[in-house]
Protein backbone atom coordinates (compact mmCIF):
# COMPACT_ATOMS: atom_id res chain seq x y z
CA UNK A 1 0.00 0.00 0.00
CA UNK A 2 2.72 2.44 0.61
CA UNK A 3 4.09 1.90 -2.66
CA UNK A 4 0.84 2.47 -4.24
CA UNK A 5 0.45 6.01 -2.13
CA UNK A 6 3.67 7.01 -3.48
CA UNK A 7 2.99 6.69 -6.85
CA UNK A 8 -0.06 8.08 -6.15
CA UNK A 9 0.68 10.84 -4.01
CA UNK A 10 0.80 13.75 -5.98
CA UNK A 11 -2.33 13.69 -8.39
CA UNK A 12 -4.06 13.14 -5.05
CA UNK A 13 -2.25 16.49 -3.26
CA UNK A 14 -3.62 18.44 -6.31
CA UNK A 15 -6.85 16.69 -6.69
CA UNK A 16 -7.41 17.78 -2.55
CA UNK A 17 -6.10 21.27 -2.78
CA UNK A 18 -8.69 21.46 -5.69
CA UNK A 19 -11.94 19.63 -4.19
CA UNK A 20 -11.15 21.51 -0.77
CA UNK A 21 -11.87 24.89 -3.15
CA UNK A 22 -14.56 23.64 -5.19
CA UNK A 23 -16.34 21.49 -2.49
CA UNK A 24 -17.44 24.55 -0.77
CA UNK A 25 -18.10 27.09 -3.89
CA UNK A 26 -21.61 25.34 -4.83
CA UNK A 27 -22.76 25.62 -1.46
CA UNK A 28 -20.98 29.33 -1.45
CA UNK A 29 -23.00 30.57 -4.55
CA UNK A 30 -26.07 29.22 -3.02
CA UNK A 31 -25.60 31.32 0.34
CA UNK A 32 -24.88 34.12 -2.09
CA UNK A 33 -28.15 33.76 -4.06
CA UNK A 34 -30.04 33.42 -1.03
CA UNK A 35 -28.82 36.51 0.49
CA UNK A 36 -29.25 38.18 -2.57
CA UNK A 37 -33.03 37.29 -2.56
CA UNK A 38 -32.86 34.61 -5.54
CA UNK A 39 -35.40 32.10 -6.31
CA UNK A 40 -35.23 28.63 -6.07
CA UNK A 41 -35.52 28.26 -9.81
CA UNK A 42 -32.78 30.58 -10.35
CA UNK A 43 -30.41 28.84 -7.71
CA UNK A 44 -31.79 25.04 -9.58
CA UNK A 45 -30.66 26.95 -13.30
CA UNK A 46 -27.04 28.51 -12.23
CA UNK A 47 -26.54 24.25 -10.42
CA UNK A 48 -27.66 22.77 -13.67
CA UNK A 49 -25.42 25.21 -15.73
CA UNK A 50 -22.61 23.59 -14.03
CA UNK A 51 -23.71 19.85 -14.63
CA UNK A 52 -24.40 20.73 -18.39
CA UNK A 53 -20.69 21.66 -18.59
CA UNK A 54 -19.09 19.14 -16.65
CA UNK A 55 -21.03 16.47 -18.80
CA UNK A 56 -19.86 18.24 -21.63
CA UNK A 57 -16.21 17.98 -21.04
CA UNK A 58 -16.07 14.48 -19.41
CA UNK A 59 -16.81 13.46 -23.00
CA UNK A 60 -15.27 16.05 -25.41
CA UNK A 61 -12.23 17.18 -23.59
CA UNK A 62 -9.70 14.65 -24.76
CA UNK A 63 -9.27 16.73 -28.05
CA UNK A 64 -7.26 19.92 -25.50
CA UNK A 65 -5.51 17.67 -23.43
CA UNK A 66 -3.59 15.44 -26.02
CA UNK A 67 -2.66 18.63 -27.96
CA UNK A 68 -0.97 20.62 -25.21
CA UNK A 69 -0.32 18.03 -22.49
CA UNK A 70 -1.82 17.47 -19.29
CA UNK A 71 0.54 20.19 -17.01
CA UNK A 72 -0.33 22.76 -19.26
CA UNK A 73 -4.34 22.19 -19.51
CA UNK A 74 -4.28 21.53 -16.03
CA UNK A 75 -2.33 24.58 -15.58
CA UNK A 76 -4.70 26.32 -18.22
CA UNK A 77 -8.25 24.95 -16.44
CA UNK A 78 -6.97 25.87 -12.84
CA UNK A 79 -6.05 30.00 -13.73
CA UNK A 80 -9.42 29.63 -15.66
CA UNK A 81 -11.56 28.53 -12.59
CA UNK A 82 -9.53 31.36 -10.58
CA UNK A 83 -10.64 33.96 -12.71
CA UNK A 84 -14.08 32.75 -12.67
CA UNK A 85 -14.40 31.98 -8.85
CA UNK A 86 -13.62 36.09 -8.32
CA UNK A 87 -15.69 37.08 -11.25
CA UNK A 88 -18.46 35.32 -9.07
CA UNK A 89 -17.69 37.54 -6.13
CA UNK A 90 -17.40 40.82 -8.26
CA UNK A 91 -20.24 40.56 -9.95
CA UNK A 92 -23.53 39.38 -9.39
CA UNK A 93 -26.03 38.70 -12.20
CA UNK A 94 -27.71 35.40 -13.05
CA UNK A 95 -27.57 35.34 -16.57
CA UNK A 96 -23.71 36.03 -16.11
CA UNK A 97 -23.65 33.75 -13.22
CA UNK A 98 -25.29 31.06 -16.11
CA UNK A 99 -22.40 31.66 -18.28
CA UNK A 100 -19.70 31.39 -15.88
CA UNK A 101 -20.92 28.30 -14.64
CA UNK A 102 -21.49 26.38 -17.43
CA UNK A 103 -17.38 27.27 -18.41
CA UNK A 104 -16.58 26.18 -15.14
CA UNK A 105 -18.05 23.27 -15.43
CA UNK A 106 -16.44 22.68 -18.81
CA UNK A 107 -12.57 23.56 -16.87
CA UNK A 108 -13.38 21.30 -13.94
CA UNK A 109 -14.21 18.44 -15.95
CA UNK A 110 -10.21 19.53 -17.78
CA UNK A 111 -8.95 18.83 -14.12
CA UNK A 112 -10.74 15.80 -13.67
CA UNK A 113 -9.62 13.70 -16.19
CA UNK A 114 -5.90 15.22 -16.30
CA UNK A 115 -5.75 13.85 -12.74
CA UNK A 116 -7.96 10.40 -13.46
CA UNK A 117 -5.55 9.71 -15.95
CA UNK A 118 -2.43 10.30 -14.47
CA UNK A 119 -3.68 8.07 -11.74
CA UNK A 120 -4.79 5.74 -14.27
CA UNK A 121 -0.84 5.34 -15.31
CA UNK A 122 0.71 5.81 -11.65
CA UNK A 123 0.63 2.42 -10.64
CA UNK A 124 -0.56 -1.71 -12.26
CA UNK A 125 -3.60 -2.77 -13.05
CA UNK A 126 -3.66 -5.42 -9.93
CA UNK A 127 -3.82 -2.34 -7.91
CA UNK A 128 -6.45 -0.14 -9.65
CA UNK A 129 -8.78 -1.07 -6.64
CA UNK A 130 -6.50 0.06 -4.19
CA UNK A 131 -5.78 3.44 -6.22
CA UNK A 132 -9.60 3.91 -6.88
CA UNK A 133 -10.41 3.45 -2.96
CA UNK A 134 -7.67 6.52 -2.41
CA UNK A 135 -8.96 8.39 -4.83
CA UNK A 136 -12.26 8.69 -3.61
CA UNK A 137 -11.29 9.23 -0.08
CA UNK A 138 -9.14 11.91 -1.25
CA UNK A 139 -12.22 13.46 -2.77
CA UNK A 140 -14.87 13.13 -0.46
CA UNK A 141 -12.35 14.04 2.45
CA UNK A 142 -11.46 17.39 0.63
CA UNK A 143 -14.91 17.79 -0.42
CA UNK A 144 -16.39 17.81 3.19
CA UNK A 145 -13.44 19.52 4.97
CA UNK A 146 -14.12 22.06 2.37
CA UNK A 147 -17.52 23.17 3.70
CA UNK A 148 -15.47 24.66 7.26
CA UNK A 149 -14.27 27.08 4.72
CA UNK A 150 -17.34 28.79 4.46
CA UNK A 151 -16.81 29.96 8.17
CA UNK A 152 -14.53 31.98 7.17
CA UNK A 153 -16.12 35.15 6.08
CA UNK A 154 -19.34 36.20 5.01
CA UNK A 155 -20.86 35.00 1.88
CA UNK A 156 -21.87 38.33 0.54
CA UNK A 157 -18.36 39.32 0.73
CA UNK A 158 -15.17 38.92 -1.88
CA UNK A 159 -13.32 36.96 0.75
CA UNK A 160 -14.31 33.61 0.03
CA UNK A 161 -14.40 33.88 -3.69
CA UNK A 162 -10.67 34.56 -3.22
CA UNK A 163 -10.04 31.63 -1.28
CA UNK A 164 -11.22 29.66 -4.12
CA UNK A 165 -9.40 31.34 -6.07
CA UNK A 166 -6.17 30.97 -4.24
CA UNK A 167 -6.88 27.14 -3.88
CA UNK A 168 -7.73 26.60 -7.82
CA UNK A 169 -4.34 28.07 -8.24
CA UNK A 170 -2.37 25.91 -5.46
CA UNK A 171 -3.72 22.79 -7.35
CA UNK A 172 -1.22 23.42 -10.12
CA UNK A 173 2.05 23.17 -7.55
CA UNK A 174 2.53 19.82 -7.17
CA UNK A 175 1.37 18.61 -10.62
CA UNK A 176 3.94 20.86 -11.78
CA UNK A 177 7.06 19.60 -9.76
CA UNK A 178 6.36 15.86 -10.79
CA UNK A 179 8.77 13.74 -12.25
CA UNK A 180 5.72 11.29 -13.44
CA UNK A 181 5.44 11.20 -17.42
CA UNK A 182 3.03 12.07 -18.60
CA UNK A 183 -0.09 9.90 -18.84
CA UNK A 184 -1.89 8.59 -22.24
CA UNK A 185 -5.65 8.98 -22.61
CA UNK A 186 -7.91 6.79 -24.87
CA UNK A 187 -11.01 8.09 -26.43
CA UNK A 188 -14.24 7.30 -24.51
CA UNK A 189 -16.36 4.51 -26.15
CA UNK A 190 -19.70 4.83 -24.85
CA UNK A 191 -22.16 1.98 -25.30
CA UNK A 192 -25.34 2.16 -26.88
CA UNK A 193 -27.87 3.43 -24.05
CA UNK A 194 -30.50 0.67 -25.78
CA UNK A 195 -27.83 -2.01 -25.66
CA UNK A 196 -26.95 -0.99 -21.99
CA UNK A 197 -30.69 -0.91 -21.08
CA UNK A 198 -31.53 -4.11 -22.44
CA UNK A 199 -28.38 -5.29 -19.99
CA UNK A 200 -29.35 -3.98 -16.86
CA UNK A 201 -32.86 -1.61 -16.43
CA UNK A 202 -32.11 -1.06 -13.40
CA UNK A 203 -28.30 -0.04 -13.38
CA UNK A 204 -29.51 2.77 -15.69
CA UNK A 205 -32.40 4.12 -14.34
CA UNK A 206 -30.55 3.94 -11.01
CA UNK A 207 -28.10 5.99 -11.63
CA UNK A 208 -30.24 8.47 -13.69
CA UNK A 209 -32.36 9.45 -10.27
CA UNK A 210 -29.06 9.18 -8.11
CA UNK A 211 -27.77 11.84 -10.81
CA UNK A 212 -31.55 13.44 -9.56
CA UNK A 213 -30.81 12.95 -6.45
CA UNK A 214 -26.84 13.96 -5.45
CA UNK A 215 -27.44 17.40 -7.99
CA UNK A 216 -29.99 18.51 -5.78
CA UNK A 217 -28.27 17.67 -2.52
CA UNK A 218 -25.22 19.81 -3.98
CA UNK A 219 -27.33 22.75 -5.43
CA UNK A 220 -30.27 23.15 -2.87
CA UNK A 221 -29.82 21.57 0.19
CA UNK A 222 -27.61 24.08 1.84
CA UNK A 223 -30.61 26.77 0.81
CA UNK A 224 -33.19 24.28 2.41
CA UNK A 225 -30.89 24.49 5.69
CA UNK A 226 -30.50 28.20 5.69
CA UNK A 227 -34.40 28.70 4.94
CA UNK A 228 -35.06 26.57 7.52
CA UNK A 229 -32.46 27.80 10.68
CA UNK A 230 -32.29 31.13 9.18
CA UNK A 231 -28.26 30.76 10.75
CA UNK A 232 -26.15 30.37 7.49
CA UNK A 233 -22.94 29.13 10.08
CA UNK A 234 -25.02 25.81 10.37
CA UNK A 235 -24.61 25.10 6.54
CA UNK A 236 -20.96 24.15 6.84
CA UNK A 237 -21.05 21.67 9.69
CA UNK A 238 -24.69 19.99 8.33
CA UNK A 239 -23.62 19.56 4.40
CA UNK A 240 -19.79 18.45 5.67
CA UNK A 241 -22.02 15.61 8.01
CA UNK A 242 -24.00 14.65 4.45
CA UNK A 243 -20.81 14.24 2.62
CA UNK A 244 -18.78 12.00 5.75
CA UNK A 245 -22.04 10.08 5.79
CA UNK A 246 -22.07 9.46 2.17
CA UNK A 247 -18.12 8.50 2.40
CA UNK A 248 -18.30 6.55 5.45
CA UNK A 249 -21.28 4.50 4.03
CA UNK A 250 -20.66 3.05 1.18
CA UNK A 251 -18.49 0.87 1.86
CA UNK A 252 -20.56 -0.92 4.43
CA UNK A 253 -23.56 -0.66 1.96
CA UNK A 254 -21.79 -1.83 -0.94
CA UNK A 255 -20.22 -5.14 0.43
CA UNK A 256 -23.64 -6.28 1.30
CA UNK A 257 -24.73 -5.97 -1.86
CA UNK A 258 -21.78 -8.72 -2.56
CA UNK A 259 -23.72 -10.90 -0.92
CA UNK A 260 -27.22 -10.03 -1.41
CA UNK A 261 -29.48 -9.54 -4.24
CA UNK A 262 -28.69 -6.24 -5.27
CA UNK A 263 -31.54 -5.03 -6.27
CA UNK A 264 -32.87 -5.60 -2.88
CA UNK A 265 -30.35 -3.49 -1.16
CA UNK A 266 -31.48 -0.86 -3.70
CA UNK A 267 -34.85 -1.43 -2.74
CA UNK A 268 -33.60 -1.34 0.71
CA UNK A 269 -31.88 1.75 0.13
CA UNK A 270 -34.60 4.10 -1.77
CA UNK A 271 -36.90 2.60 1.12
CA UNK A 272 -34.66 4.12 3.95
CA UNK A 273 -34.14 7.52 1.65
CA UNK A 274 -37.53 8.03 1.56
CA UNK A 275 -37.58 7.74 5.89
CA UNK A 276 -34.59 9.78 6.41
CA UNK A 277 -36.30 12.41 4.02
CA UNK A 278 -39.24 12.36 6.23
CA UNK A 279 -37.02 12.49 9.28
CA UNK A 280 -35.23 15.34 8.09
CA UNK A 281 -38.33 17.39 7.57
CA UNK A 282 -39.64 16.28 11.20
CA UNK A 283 -37.13 16.94 12.94
CA UNK A 284 -34.87 19.48 11.49
CA UNK A 285 -33.04 21.62 14.12
CA UNK A 286 -29.50 22.04 15.34
CA UNK A 287 -29.16 19.49 17.29
CA UNK A 288 -27.05 16.11 17.24
CA UNK A 289 -30.73 13.91 15.29
CA UNK A 290 -30.75 15.94 12.79
CA UNK A 291 -26.67 15.54 12.35
CA UNK A 292 -27.13 11.80 12.49
CA UNK A 293 -30.26 11.63 10.13
CA UNK A 294 -28.74 13.51 7.57
CA UNK A 295 -24.84 11.36 7.99
CA UNK A 296 -27.24 8.53 7.06
CA UNK A 297 -28.76 10.23 4.27
CA UNK A 298 -25.61 10.72 2.72
CA UNK A 299 -24.88 7.54 3.17
CA UNK A 300 -28.05 5.78 1.30
CA UNK A 301 -27.75 8.32 -1.12
CA UNK A 302 -24.65 8.75 -2.14
CA UNK A 303 -24.22 4.97 -2.46
CA UNK A 304 -26.82 4.70 -4.81
CA UNK A 305 -25.01 5.36 -7.42
CA UNK A 306 -21.67 2.73 -7.05
CA UNK A 307 -24.42 -0.18 -6.23
CA UNK A 308 -26.21 0.41 -9.95
CA UNK A 309 -23.04 0.44 -11.28
CA UNK A 310 -22.03 -2.69 -9.46
CA UNK A 311 -25.95 -4.48 -10.33
CA UNK A 312 -24.79 -3.40 -14.22
CA UNK A 313 -21.48 -4.69 -14.24
CA UNK A 314 -22.77 -8.28 -13.00
CA UNK A 315 -24.68 -8.15 -16.57
CA UNK A 316 -21.48 -7.12 -18.66
CA UNK A 317 -18.61 -8.88 -20.30
CA UNK A 318 -15.45 -7.82 -19.70
CA UNK A 319 -14.92 -6.22 -23.16
CA UNK A 320 -18.17 -4.06 -22.29
CA UNK A 321 -17.04 -2.93 -19.31
CA UNK A 322 -15.30 0.20 -19.56
CA UNK A 323 -17.70 1.82 -22.33
CA UNK A 324 -21.01 0.46 -19.96
CA UNK A 325 -19.58 2.39 -17.00
CA UNK A 326 -18.60 5.46 -18.99
CA UNK A 327 -22.68 5.14 -20.23
CA UNK A 328 -24.06 5.05 -17.15
CA UNK A 329 -22.00 8.20 -16.29
CA UNK A 330 -23.92 9.73 -18.76
CA UNK A 331 -27.05 8.54 -17.65
CA UNK A 332 -25.95 10.28 -13.72
CA UNK A 333 -24.79 13.25 -16.07
CA UNK A 334 -28.08 13.71 -17.50
CA UNK A 335 -30.05 13.09 -14.01
CA UNK A 336 -27.72 15.85 -12.73
CA UNK A 337 -28.55 18.08 -15.49
CA UNK A 338 -32.27 17.31 -14.54
CA UNK A 339 -32.35 17.60 -10.59
CA UNK A 340 -31.97 20.89 -10.25
CA UNK A 341 -34.32 22.74 -12.37
CA UNK A 342 -37.11 19.93 -11.37
CA UNK A 343 -36.24 20.33 -7.66
CA UNK A 344 -37.32 23.95 -7.57
CA UNK A 345 -40.68 22.69 -8.53
CA UNK A 346 -41.46 21.44 -5.52
CA UNK A 347 -39.91 23.95 -3.29
CA UNK A 348 -41.92 26.55 -5.25
CA UNK A 349 -45.56 24.33 -4.61
CA UNK A 350 -44.58 23.20 -0.86
CA UNK A 351 -41.95 25.25 0.75
CA UNK A 352 -38.44 24.50 1.94
CA UNK A 353 -39.83 21.14 2.71
CA UNK A 354 -40.34 20.56 -1.16
CA UNK A 355 -36.66 19.38 -1.57
CA UNK A 356 -37.72 16.44 0.71
CA UNK A 357 -40.74 15.84 -0.74
CA UNK A 358 -38.64 15.92 -4.12
CA UNK A 359 -36.42 13.13 -2.60
CA UNK A 360 -39.42 11.39 -1.48
CA UNK A 361 -41.34 11.45 -4.96
CA UNK A 362 -37.87 10.29 -6.76
CA UNK A 363 -37.10 7.30 -4.11
CA UNK A 364 -40.75 6.29 -4.44
CA UNK A 365 -40.76 5.99 -7.87
CA UNK A 366 -37.25 3.99 -8.03
CA UNK A 367 -38.58 2.08 -5.21
CA UNK A 368 -41.14 0.56 -7.22
CA UNK A 369 -39.33 0.14 -10.32
CA UNK A 370 -36.41 -1.81 -8.37
CA UNK A 371 -39.47 -3.89 -7.09
CA UNK A 372 -40.89 -4.54 -10.31
CA UNK A 373 -37.55 -5.55 -11.93
CA UNK A 374 -36.51 -7.61 -8.47
CA UNK A 375 -39.57 -9.83 -8.85
CA UNK A 376 -39.88 -10.01 -12.58
CA UNK A 377 -36.25 -10.29 -13.94
CA UNK A 378 -34.33 -13.23 -13.19
CA UNK A 379 -31.08 -11.60 -11.36
CA UNK A 380 -27.26 -11.83 -12.74
CA UNK A 381 -24.77 -13.67 -10.37
CA UNK A 382 -22.60 -11.47 -8.62
CA UNK A 383 -19.59 -12.06 -10.50
CA UNK A 384 -18.19 -8.48 -9.78
CA UNK A 385 -17.50 -7.24 -6.24
CA UNK A 386 -18.54 -3.75 -5.46
CA UNK A 387 -15.79 -0.87 -6.33
CA UNK A 388 -16.31 2.79 -4.87
CA UNK A 389 -17.25 5.00 -8.07
CA UNK A 390 -17.24 8.56 -8.52
CA UNK A 391 -19.50 10.63 -10.74
CA UNK A 392 -17.27 12.24 -12.70
CA UNK A 393 -15.48 11.80 -16.41
CA UNK A 394 -15.19 8.49 -17.67
CA UNK A 395 -11.65 8.10 -17.18
CA UNK A 396 -12.26 6.35 -13.86
CA UNK A 397 -14.46 3.41 -15.66
CA UNK A 398 -10.69 2.49 -16.86
CA UNK A 399 -9.58 2.73 -13.36
CA UNK A 400 -12.12 0.36 -12.19
CA UNK A 401 -10.33 -3.31 -12.12
CA UNK A 402 -13.33 -4.92 -12.86
CA UNK A 403 -12.68 -4.07 -16.07
CA UNK A 404 -9.61 -4.98 -16.31
CA UNK A 405 -9.75 -7.73 -18.65
CA UNK A 406 -10.72 -5.37 -21.53
CA UNK A 407 -7.51 -3.21 -21.06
Amino acid sequence: MLTVIRSVITPLISLFIFVLGSGFFTTLLVLRMHNEGALSIDVGAVTAAYYLGLVIGSFNIEKIIIRVGHIRAFSAFASALAVISLLHGIFYNIPFWLGLRLVGGFATAGLFVVIESWLLVSGEVNVRGQILSLYMIAFYAAQASGQFLLQLSDPNGLLLFCVAAMLCSLSVIPLSITKIGQPQISEPSVLSFRKLYRVSASGVIGCLCSGLILSAIYGLLPLFIVEKSHISTHVASLMATVIFGGMALQYPLGKLSDHVDRRTVLIGLASSIILVSCLSMIVFSDNWPTYVILFLFGGMTFTLYPVCISLACDGLQAKDMISGTQGLLLAFSIGATAGPLFAPLFIRMIGPNGLFFYFITISTLLMIFFSWRRFSVPSHAHDEPFQFMPQTTPITAELDPRGEEAL
